[in-house]
């Protein structure tokens, strides 16, 4: 399992170095270090370089992201903070 997480690191650094994140001397050395994890590593960041493609082009953009459930309850109505308001069982003085 660490093996995987290890080309899987390896494949994610190569896919963001070929993307510009980095300057070309750092991407250069992280392909190299990549190609020396050897085939786990190169099939990922081939997957990796796929998927940046495919983004790039635009094939998920109809995808939303999942929303949070919204709860069934009306949010709570907040006094401005320092604001203190008397209780309407209380008599006024």
């Amino acid at each position: 399992m660490l093996k995987l997480f290890v080309h899987g690191l390896g494949a994610w650094f190569a896919v963001e170095a070929a993307s510009g994140r980095y300057p070309r001397p750092v991407a250069v050395g992280l392909t190299m270090l990549v190609s020396r994890l050897g085939a786990p590593a190169t099939a990922l960041a081939m997957a990796g370089y796929g998927v940046k493609w495919l983004k790039d082009a635009g094939a998920f953009e109809g995808w939303q992201a999942p929303r949070a459930a919204r709860s069934r309850r009306p949010p709570l109505a907040a006094a401005p903070r320092g604001c203190r308001t008397r209780s309407p069982n209380r008599a006024a003085s």
